[in-house]
């Protein structure tokens, strides 16, 4: 989004502080879905949409919206009583925008099989605003590595780069040993580049930027802001040097900007030795028809530091380097409108389409958009191996010991998010076209947080930013 799309993202917010017209009437005899356009997402509405009808007989229309209106558009229904959907399906770090318009998920489903089975880092936290839940998982969203296990185990290889680095070569524990193999490999003529990361406008880049910059801050607390003063910590030592290791990354990679979805394809075809991406990437590089490197993938756990910035005491603190996994986006869920017209059937169908065994078909398929999220999907190897093969146990270990970590760190989640990120967007792009460098697009980008901040109301903010970020409310 521009910054004038930013400004209107905010503009609809306050709106939706102050009194709300009368909902417009919807047909009650069918449902309406909303959610984003294309395949992914889409795909596996419209397909369930298809059982559903057959099992119910109640008829359903999925509305696919261009994922750069959607938000604006489902916003602008609730604040002017304009019909919006039976269900929505939305991405998760919406959820505190869209809350006080949803109606709360039915105490037999949160106490379900279907919810209980839901890993807790999705289900407790994304599922839930202001101690009320909200909404269901459909897609459990984390970024991982991916890396060339026959460029790493090549003997010639690794004594190349044993006699560079006098490291083994291994997957990477921490954010500077992943630098040093990227720029190894980009000199190298066994593989075109070092290591893939989204850059392109539009192509989730801001996502690789935060798996960066968790692991540089040494309280992942205060990872975007002060959670007292919300403050931004954005424009601080520890997002520059982020910053700077994500452009290094990006300068071992193509000329060209990358899309995520870029990512995984050109790591399948097998142009870098490793790539940052979120799980999806296993699937494509194990996909016969879609990888030239099936069999021969590895995976890793996000990379930490060895060096992280203290906010609090403004210095620098050495540490040994240890995983930071990041809930990069979270996922997409799915939710009932308060003034929806067909409730009932609207959360039929939402468990339609959580059921287990729907959902299981749906994140083993590269095509659907979603990602492992129910606990049983990271524990059923033999449900994964006609799909990943070998690299099975390495995929569904690194998707279990990153839920796991005590050092995951959940994605920003409050109000006026989509404004937040617009702003940090548009002053990324101006670092990546060489019209700023990294602490003067920062320190921009820090002002118009707390303009954003400052509109929508410090106090509440904080609040908001203590609960996204699991704070106890009096926790500094």
């Amino acid at each position: 989004m521009s910054r004038i799309v930013a400004r209107i993202v905010t503009f609809v917010i306050l709106l939706l502080l102050g009194a709300v017209a009368p909902r417009a009437s919807v047909a009650q005899d069918r449902l309406t879905v909303v959610t984003r356009d294309g395949g992914p997402i889409a795909g596996p509405a419209l397909r369930h949409a298809t059982g559903f009808t057959t099992a119910t007989g109640v008829p359903v229309d999925v509305v696919q919206r261009p994922f750069s209106a959607l938000y604006a558009e489902v916003m602008l229904g609730f604040v002017t009583g304009g019909p919006t959907a039976d269900v929505l399906i939305f991405p998760a770090a919406w959820l505190p925008d869209f809350a006080p318009y949803l109606a709360p998920v039915p105490p037999t489903l949160v106490d379900s099989a279907l919810v209980r089975g839901i890993h807790p880092a999705f289900r407790d936290v994304l599922m839930r605003w202001q101690g009320a839940w909200k909404a269901v998982t459909l897609d459990g969203d984390l970024h991982m590595g991916a890396y060339r296990r026959d460029l790493f185990e090549d003997p010639v290889l690794r004594a190349a780069y044993l006699a560079q680095h006098r490291e083994p070569l291994e997957p990477p524990q921490d954010w500077a040993q992943y630098a040093r193999i990227a720029t190894f490999f980009q000199a190298r003529p066994e593989v075109r580049y070092g290591t893939l990361e989204a850059s392109a406008q539009g192509g989730q880049r801001l996502w690789y930027l935060f798996s960066h910059a968790a692991a540089l801050m040494a309280d992942r607390g205060s990872l975007f802001f002060d959670p007292v003063t919300m403050r931004p910590s954005i424009d601080s030592p520890g997002w520059e040097r982020a910053l700077q290791g994500y452009l290094d990354a990006v300068a071992t990679g193509p000329d060209a900007a990358l899309a995520s979805h870029d990512v995984r394809r050109r790591f399948a075809a097998g142009d870098a030795a490793m790539a940052i991406d979120w799980s999806d990437i296993g699937l494509y590089a194990s996909d016969p028809a879609l990888s030239h490197v099936g069999g021969r993938a590895g995976f890793f756990v996000l990379p930490g530091s060895e060096a992280v910035w203290d906010a609090q005491a403004q210095v620098w603190r050495a540490q040994a380097a240890y995983p930071v996994p990041f809930l990069a986006f979270g996922g997409w869920i799915a939710a009932v409108p308060a003034e929806a017209r067909a409730p009932d059937h609207a959360w039929d169908y939402i468990r339609w389409i959580a059921d287990p065994a729907r959902a299981d078909s749906d994140v083993r398929s590269g095509a659907s958009g979603f990602n492992a999220y129910r606990m049983s999907q990271l524990n059923d190897p033999d449900g994964w191996r006609n799909i990943i093969g070998d690299a099975t146990e390495s995929y569904l270990g690194v998707l279990r010991e990153s839920l796991s970590s005590p050092a995951v760190t959940p994605d920003l989640r409050i109000p006026g998010y989509p404004a937040y990120m617009a702003a940090l967007d548009a002053h990324l792009g101006d670092v990546l076209a060489g019209r700023a460098g990294p602490a003067q697009a920062l320190a921009a980008a820090a002002v118009e947080w707390e303009q954003i901040t400052d509109r929508l109301g410090r106090g509440a903010q904080a609040r908001n930013y203590r609960e996204a970020m699991r704070l106890r409310p009096e926790t500094p």
